[in-house]
C-alpha cells in the first residue's frame, strides 16, 4: 500500500470511523440465547452478531477494556479527539452521543490531571503580586500559577466569537449556542492536553493551541484553508480581548480609581473585539448567500439536464 493510499484510508477513517451498516436479509443465530435475528445485535440478550472463535485480537481487546481503553472510554475519546477532532465534535453535537465519553466528566478529569502535573513540576510556586497591582495583572499572575484552570476559563470566551464567525459555515450551519458550549468543552480538553505537554516538555508546546483550533474547526465547519485561517485568528484574538474586557469591567466595579482611563480601556476593548466579529459575521453571511444561490443554480441545471435526457 502506497503512502497516498494510506492517507486516503486515514481520511476515510477520519470522516466515518463507525460502521453501523448491516444486511437486513442476513440472519444470525445467537450463541448466547439461541434466538435467530437480523441486525448487528441480538434483540433478546444484546450479544453482538457475527462473533467468531476467540483470537489474539479478542485477547488484546479484553486487556484494553480492563484498563479503560474500550469503545466510549475516556482514552478512546481522547484518541478520537486528537486524530479527528472536528469530525468527532460534529458527531457528538449532531446526536451521536454513544461515540464519546461524557465530555463534562472528561473535562473535569483532564483539569484535575493538569493541576496535579502543575503541582508535580512546581509551577504553582509563583511570584507574589503586590496588592496595588491591577486585577488584570493579578489574573495573569494566577494564569501562570494555574495554567490548567486559566486556559479552561479562557476558552469560555471563545463561545460567542465561534458562534458568530462560523454560524454560516458549510458544515454545522447555524449551530446553536448550547452546541457551541459543547464545542468549547471539547476544545478546552484539547487545550488541557497541550498544557500537560507544555508542563512536561516545555512552553514551546503552547504554539499547538492555535494549530488545534485551526485543525479542529476546519474539520468541524468545512471552510477552506484561508477562510478557516482568518476566522480562527479573529476568534482567538477576540476571545482574549473579551476576557480582558471582563477583567477591566470587574476592576472598575471593585476598585474604582480612574474612571476616565478605565472607560477608555473598555471602549477600546469593545471596539477591537466586537467590530472584527461583526465584520467577519457579515462577510460569512454574504458568502453563505452566494453559496446557497450557486447550489440552487447547480440544482436547477441538473434538473433541467435530467428533463432534457428524458425527452
Amino acid at each position: 500500500m502506497t503512502l497516498k493510499e494510506r492517507y486516503k484510508r486515514f481520511k476515510a477513517w477520519q470522516i466515518n470511523p463507525y460502521d453501523w451498516s448491516f444486511d437486513e436479509n442476513e440472519r444470525h443465530h445467537c450463541e448466547n440465547c439461541g434466538h435467530d435475528f437480523t441486525g448487528n445485535f441480538c434483540p433478546h440478550c444484546s450479544q453482538k452478531a457475527g462473533l467468531k472463535k476467540i483470537s489474539w485480537k479478542n485477547v488484546l481487546q479484553s486487556i484494553g477494556e480492563l484498563w479503560g481503553m474500550g469503545n466510549r472510554s475516556m482514552l478512546y475519546s481522547l484518541w478520537q479527539l486528537i486524530w479527528r477532532p472536528g469530525y468527532f465534535i460534529s458527531d457528538y453535537i449532531n446526536g451521536k452521543r454513544q461515540v464519546s465519553f461524557p465530555p463534562m466528566k472528561m473535562l473535569i478529569v483532564m483539569g484535575i490531571i493538569s493541576i496535579l502535573i502543575d503541582n508535580w513540576f512546581g509551577i504553582n510556586k509563583t511570584k507574589e503580586v503586590a496588592s496595588s497591582s491591577s486585577l488584570i495583572d493579578q489574573f495573569f499572575a494566577w494564569l501562570k500559577s494555574s495554567p490548567g484552570w486559566g486556559w479552561l476559563i479562557m476558552t469560555c470566551f471563545f463561545i460567542i466569537p465561534t458562534w458568530c464567525l462560523f454560524r454560516y459555515a458549510p458544515r454545522n450551519t447555524k449551530h446553536t449556542l448550547p452546541q457551541g458550549f459543547f464545542i468549547t468543552v471539547f476544545m478546552a480538553i484539547q487545550v488541557l492536553i497541550v498544557d500537560i505537554l507544555a508542563d512536561s516538555f516545555g512552553d514551546f508546546f503552547y504554539i499547538l493551541i492555535p494549530l488545534c483550533y485551526f485543525y479542529a474547526y476546519r474539520q468541524l465547519f468545512g471552510y477552506g484553508f484561508w477562510g478557516n485561517f482568518w476566522r480562527v485568528i479573529i476568534t482567538l484574538v477576540s476571545g482574549f480581548l473579551l476576557a480582558a474586557l471582563a477583567l477591566t469591567i470587574a476592576e472598575l466595579i471593585t476598585t474604582p480609581k480612574s474612571y476616565t482611563e478605565e472607560l477608555k480601556a473598555i471602549i477600546e476593548l469593545i471596539f477591537f473585539s466586537v467590530v472584527p466579529i461583526l465584520v467577519g459575521m457579515y462577510i460569512s453571511k454574504i458568502t453563505f448567500k452566494r453559496r446557497e444561490k450557486k447550489e440552487a443554480q447547480n440544482l436547477d441545471i441538473s434538473v433541467n439536464d435530467k428533463t432534457d435526457n428524458k425527452t
